[in-house]
């Protein structure tokens, strides 16, 4: 289908804006995007973007963002093909408004440059945990480190941070708050379990296998090698310290 100027077919917004307001405006823009862009059905966008089972659903929750904003099926997938800087320039040049299309489309815009100024942020953290380490070991006697259990897996990271925040999840410390744009979007990141108590490669979690932590309390986590703190251990220290 070739989109132009004054071809896009006009909304037809329902007044019904329960789903609309159930869910954030992040779950929101991707079921835009996946149904103009995409093609995909209400059920799979129930299913993949608001994470609900679809047999259950039956799609009626995705199909309610969408009615509200006006989209119906005369809409599906018509940007396939396109990006979405292209849409944006295609539906500010409708005669009819289109607003709340572009508000999501400009918001998945900033944050697909959030998220790649945070992938650049982690790597090249991770490049000067790693200087630190060959400055560390350039005597050459072979010594623990706390700082061989770091997360090095720039995904991984990412996707730590992204669930967790950038907030030590022990002092709640925040690096930002402190050094103003030099400590912006910096964490270390500490392993529930320590990598050189695992013994093998395994599959990382996350969510579950990965925390935030500020400097000072990942050296305390790991200050004594035979007794590495747990999370809650080092809580209680901090609660009880008096």
């Amino acid at each position: 289908m070739s989109i132009s100027k004054n071809s896009v077919p006009q909304l037809e917004p329902v007044k019904r804006a329960r789903e609309y307001n159930l869910y954030e405006a992040t779950i929101r823009d991707r079921a835009v995007y996946e149904y103009l862009f995409n093609s995909e059905s209400h059920r799979w966008i129930d299913e993949h973007v608001i994470g609900l089972n679809p047999d259950e659903s039956r799609g009626y929750q995705a199909m309610g963002i969408l009615h509200f904003i006006g989209l119906k099926s005369v809409h599906k997938g018509i940007f396939s093909g396109k990006g979405i800087h292209e849409a944006i320039i295609i539906l500010e040049e409708q005669d009819s408004d289109f607003s709340l299309v572009i508000q999501c489309l400009y918001r998945l815009i900033n944050q697909k440059m959030e998220n790649q100024n945070l992938t650049d942020v982690i790597s090249d953290d991770i490049e000067s945990e790693k200087a630190e380490d060959d400055s560390y070991y350039k005597d050459g006697a072979v010594k623990e480190y706390y700082g061989k259990r770091y997360e090095r897996n720039p995904e991984n990271r990412k996707k730590a941070i992204e669930i967790h925040g950038l907030n030590c999840v022990a002092c709640g410390f925040n690096f930002e708050e402190i050094y103003g744009e030099r400590g912006k979007d910096f964490i270390e990141v500490h392993h529930v379990n320590p990598l050189n108590t695992i013994g093998e490669e395994v599959v990382i979690d996350p969510e579950k296998d990965l925390v935030p932590v500020c400097s000072n309390c990942h050296r305390m986590i790991h200050r004594r090698k035979d007794d590495v703190l747990s999370v809650d251990e080092l809580k209680f220290l901090l609660t009880h310290r008096k």
